[in-house]
């Protein structure tokens, strides 16, 4: 399987037409058509149905789709990391999270003169491993379960990785004002079944699609009731701040959350059961970016904690 069977794929899915797919592609129909019989030939599956009327993507196809956007999105990062004139870089993976994020800015302004180029991505915790692992970004920030950390182990070797553990925290309901539990103190373990959840889009490739599913107290996180998936920040924003919908999440929280309208609610009796920590190349020496970094979370950590 190559790289450009892969675009013309996606390009014919997101324009249902060879022929509006050739145009993007700057190439003829007949070469698009091609490529992607011969794609179908590789995988032993038909990805696009074909009639009088045009084509029309199968299953198989919505299948091979999102993984397709994923195998190019990391493609076109490895291309840009090559084509950087700079021979110094600084890039961080993670999870959606105002706090990790704001740390690279203040890692940039403390740093800024001196012609360092820094990054931020976010992706689960497959993504997140795969970037350190393939050298995109230098350190990769993750939480799990402590009942997951056997396996997690595992893929760290397997991906010459080592995970360093920072803090044990635990979990939270982010809401907003128009939730009618927003003036709650706290939620007892039993209302978690009567909430309304967002939770990120199926991605096949996590990690956490391989490993136990987490409990808490008698409820299984399994079991929430899912209103609404999402993979965008803004929609879970948009959704926390207009409507009733929830979403879990770990509790370090930033409070800048608070002026806009956006809850942590503590969930009563909740043990500390998740760890977060950073991943980094086995046996490699960290950079002072890194370290800087580091160093500043560990202090981000601390504070919250002790406020608690």
């Amino acid at each position: 399987m190559e790289i450009k069977q892969l675009e013309y794929f996606v390009a014919t899915a997101d324009y249902g037409s060879l022929n509006k797919a050739a145009e993007y592609l700057y190439t003829s129909q007949p070469n698009v058509s091609k490529v992607i019989g011969n794609l179908e030939k590789e995988l032993g599956v038909l990805l696009f149905e074909r009639n009088s009327r045009g084509i029309k993507i199968t299953e198989q196809g919505n299948l091979l789709y999102s993984y397709a956007l994923t195998i190019l999105k990391n493609s076109n990062m490895i291309r840009e990391m090559v084509k950087k004139k700079t021979d110094t870089h600084f890039c961080v993976s993670g999870y959606q999270s105002n706090i990790l994020t704001r740390l690279v800015a203040d890692l940039y302004e403390a740093h800024k003169d001196k012609g360092i180029k820094f990054g931020y991505r976010d992706g689960t915790v497959e993504e997140i491993t795969d970037h350190v692992s393939n050298h995109i970004s230098e350190i990769g920030i993750v939480y799990l379960a402590h009942s997951q950390l056997p396996c997690f182990h595992h893929i760290m070797w397997h991906k010459k990785l080592e995970y360093h553990p920072l803090s044990d925290q635990g979990i939270c309901i982010y809401m907003g004002e128009k939730h009618p539990w927003y003036h709650k103190s706290f939620i007892e373990f039993d209302e978690l079944k009567e909430l309304k959840f967002m939770e990120g889009t199926e991605d096949f490739f996590a990690m956490e699609h391989h490993i136990e599913r987490i409990s808490i107290g008698g409820f299984q996180l399994e079991n929430k009731n899912n209103a609404v998936y999402t993979n965008s920040d803004y929609m879970i924003h948009n959704m926390l701040k207009f409507t009733d919908v929830c979403c879990m999440g770990i509790d370090f929280v930033s409070r800048e959350y608070e002026a806009q309208g956006i809850k942590a609610l503590k969930i009563k009796d909740c043990k500390q059961f998740l760890t977060l920590g950073f991943v980094k190349q086995k046996n490699k020496e960290l950079s002072m970016e890194a370290q800087y970094y580091i160093k500043e979370l560990k202090k981000k950590l601390a504070e919250y904690n002790k406020s608690l």
